[in-house]
């Protein structure tokens, strides 16, 4: 029987988790050809979860996976969500994707917009599965077209989609 996940907020001084969570979690790529550059990427910036909030899935007292959720243009944009890969495909993802929709909602945000790739399973099938569709160019604010231009920089955009999940604000 597995431990029980919590749900909690991120705090400042665990950074250097996340960052090594995502690290972890970037390793799938390594075996997949075309996928260097996200497998070889250096952590996120520390300054970047300064920019948003974190929600953390916490296992056994340890952290396993995260979210980091930042306002765009009046949205919120999912920037990153990472698992531990020895705790993959349990259903972890899908709880903190639930948590920060839950947060988008509460925040007043009427969609949660992400960037990702179009493949691997884990990526853009694995978001459209969670209610997630392209999102319209004609929606894409000037922070989200921004971040997209910045990912241009080092990926090839015919790989990669722009997703939103509208959240009714009742």
């Amino acid at each position: 029987m597995s431990e029980r996940i919590i749900l909690r907020s991120g705090r400042p001084d665990e950074i250097e988790i996340f960052q090594a969570i995502d690290h972890a979690a970037r390793s799938r790529y390594g075996t997949l050809p075309g996928f260097s550059v996200p497998a070889q990427a250096a952590p996120m910036a520390a300054e970047r979860f300064a920019t948003g909030w974190v929600i953390v899935a916490e296992q056994a007292g340890r952290p396993v996976g995260f979210t980091l959720n930042q306002p765009f243009d009046g949205l919120a944009y999912l920037a990153n969500i990472a698992v531990l890969p020895d705790v993959g495909g349990r259903g972890i993802g899908a709880e903190l994707l639930q948590a920060s929709t839950a947060s988008a909602r509460e925040a007043g945000c009427p969609a949660v917009t992400l960037a990702t790739f179009k493949r691997p399973p884990w990526n853009g099938p694995w978001f459209r599965k969670h209610g997630f569709s392209p999102m319209p160019d004609d929606n894409i604010g000037p922070d989200l077209r921004g971040m997209l231009d910045r990912h241009a920089q080092f990926h090839d955009m015919a790989t990669r989609e722009t997703l939103w999940h509208r959240i009714p604000l009742w």
